[in-house]
């Protein structure tokens, strides 16, 4: 993400929070990281996430987890970007109405947030001449070479 980044208050990151619904949260599976992509639902100060299909163990879970959510405009190519880092659990009894019609019923997850933080982002212009293909990877390294190759 370019320079220029700004932090948003609070009180905007959860706004912002609201208005969105896809997020990802990550968490530690079998002692490695993991990131999945997750439907989330903001109630006030709430955030309860829909893991799908996914049915994780409750070690992997009743642990501390980060979320993240943001969007991007296409036109302006910036955007906001919110980390929420919390407590997670899985409720004792289940809520009524949480099938997603997954096999596994949709596991919902709760995060109890700790800290919340959130940046506006300005995409780089950098990579945008790459995915164009104005730049060449080779031409973009110093020493004209990709990292690795």
């Amino acid at each position: 993400m370019g320079d220029g980044d700004e932090q948003i208050t609070e009180e905007e990151c959860w706004e912002l929070l609201a208005s969105a619904s896809v997020g990802r949260i990550a968490l530690s599976i079998h002692a490695l990281p993991a990131i999945l992509p997750v439907q989330y639902y903001l109630h006030g100060r709430n955030l309860a996430v829909c893991l799908g299909h996914l049915q994780l163990p409750e070690r992997a879970l009743n642990a501390v987890v980060a979320f993240a959510a943001d969007a991007i405009d296409p036109a302006s190519r910036s955007g906001w970007s919110v980390q929420v880092q919390g407590q997670a659990s899985v409720p004792r009894q289940p809520i009524a109405g949480t099938f997603c019609g997954w096999p596994t019923a949709g596991q919902i997850v709760h995060v109890e947030p700790g800290t919340i933080s959130g940046h506006r982002v300005h995409l780089c212009p950098f990579i945008d001449s790459l995915l164009s293909g104005q730049v060449t990877p080779g031409l973009a390294t110093k020493g004209g070479a990709w990292p690795g190759s």
